[in-house]
């Protein structure tokens, strides 16, 4: 009983949360949480710039063309171009590494953990594509937009999530992150299926061969990143000029970078004693009697014993993970979210664009969450984890129509610069403000009612034992 007061008094739930799962997450939504008040920001600073007397400068500044050349190869593209194609196949590779990391050891590794936000991620999928096509159906100037509203931004949505603090259990956290991954996966897809065009058959033999290196690197135990990303910008390149949209080489990297360690953390227990012992031994002489090549060489064992029990996965997500969330998207929502409110507003509101990706994410997306997992939990045996409070998954389910960040990425994909496009970034814009609202005030009413049954449930102990 006494345990159970401390639980109530410490504001944590009575079953204990998959302890499993949560070290890996923590580090994980602390920076994407970050991340996404970065994202708001630079989304106010794109609207402000394109939009006051100098905003003329907005289109010229992402218009400034760079050339790369290699070899005989030229690219010349605009910076929008390099933002878009160059550094966001780095967002995707961190995307890669992530989804493969949670297939190894997270909740994508088990079936009883992962089929709730599967599934959720299925139904925030596809009844969004559904009521976009009925505002824009095929045949229509705007039904190649079709796969905008399916995205969710986890930056912002964990963003949301972290004003709350510890009153949101790390479950919830959990089945948000989880459900954004296998969205990012998806989303992969549509891209790599529908939106590559202009093949050429010499560079996508090359790419083939390429994805073939990777692997046989990987077979061979390669454990440096270099040759890794060596080949991978060179896939990039192939991917370029073969059609293929780019991006799809940093997942491409990312499944080939090696997840196991070289010794486990037995043996580098074992290691560290033994290195530890000898350490003790030399620091204990008198300094001129130190022998410092001895000494030198037991610090580099120690530090090649450090790298060897790190998988190369995680040490890449670790170092990733801050440069894409602090550097990558912001720099993408800088150079895509500038969208001019001088254009007339009844217009775009009137385009079917605009009102498919409005109440494709605003309603498509919770209702796709929500109905999941209902249909889930009543054609078998699965339910919602207790750790997981349904209150809080009306909250989250809103949340995930929180688009943004990959809706505005295959919104540009969909649409060249003009109407439809404005139109599209439009609806991205107003659904996420809309969705942000609705997941807020169902969050606070789900953490109000948690805690007032906690209060009573706490009332009723202490009434039943009241020494």
């Amino acid at each position: 009983m006494q345990d159970r007061l401390k639980r109530f008094k410490k504001g944590k739930p009575v079953h204990p949360v998959l302890h499993r799962t949560i070290r890996p997450f923590r580090e994980f939504m602390r920076v994407e949480a970050s991340g996404g008040i970065i994202v708001v920001v630079c989304l106010i600073i794109a609207l402000l710039w394109v939009n006051l007397p100098f905003g003329a400068t907005y289109d010229m500044f992402w218009g400034m063309h760079l050339s790369l050349s290699i070899g005989s190869l030229t690219i010349d593209e605009p910076l929008g171009f390099w933002v878009n194609d160059l550094l966001m196949a780095i967002f995707f590779f961190l995307i890669g590494l992530e989804i493969k990391r949670e297939l190894l050891i997270g909740w994508l590794n088990s079936f009883e953990q992962a089929i709730l936000p599967v599934v959720a991620a299925i139904g925030a999928m596809i009844v969004p594509a559904l009521i976009y096509s009925l505002f824009n159906p095929p045949g229509s100037p705007g039904s190649v937009g079709w796969a905008i509203p399916m995205a969710t931004d986890i930056a912002i949505c964990l963003g949301i999530l972290n004003l709350f603090g510890d009153k949101i259990p790390t479950a919830t956290k959990v089945f948000l992150t989880t459900l954004a991954i296998v969205d990012d996966l998806a989303g992969i897809m549509v891209i790599a299926i529908f939106y590559s065009h202009g093949l050429h058959i010499e560079y996508l033999v090359l790419s083939a061969l390429l994805v073939v290196a990777l692997i046989i690197l990987n077979r061979l135990g390669i454990r440096k990143l270099v040759p890794y990303l060596l080949i991978g910008l060179t896939l990039w390149t192939a991917m370029l000029f073969g059609g293929i949209h780019p991006t799809l080489a940093g997942v491409l990297l990312a499944v080939s970078i090696p997840a196991t360690t070289k010794i486990d953390y037995d043996e580098f227990k074992e290691i560290n004693d033994q290195l530890q012992t000898r350490l003790i031994k030399i620091v204990d002489c008198e300094p001129e009697d130190v022998d410092t090549r001895l000494f030198m060489n037991t610090t580099n064992t120690l530090e090649q014993a450090c790298r060897d029990v790190e998988a190369p996965l995680q040490r890449t997500e670790i170092i990733l993970t801050p440069w894409v969330a602090f550097l990558i998207v912001p720099l993408f929502v800088l150079a895509n979210a500038g969208v001019r409110l001088e254009i007339n507003i009844i217009e775009l509101f009137s385009q079917p664009v605009t009102l498919g990706i409005i109440f494709g994410l605003v309603l498509g997306k919770p209702i796709g969450v929500l109905s999941s997992i209902w249909l889930i939990e009543k054609i078998s045996r699965i339910r919602v984890s207790d750790a997981c409070n349904r209150d809080l998954l009306v909250g989250v389910a809103f949340l995930t129509g929180i688009g943004f960040t990959i809706s505005l990425f295959i919104s540009g994909l969909s649409f060249a610069p003009g109407i439809l496009l404005e139109a599209a970034k439009t609806g991205i814009l107003i659904a996420a403000v809309i969705s942000g609202v609705l997941a807020v005030f169902a969050l606070r009413s789900a953490i109000s009612k948690i805690e007032s049954e906690k209060k009573k449930e706490l009332a009723m102990i202490i009434s039943a034992h009241p020494t």
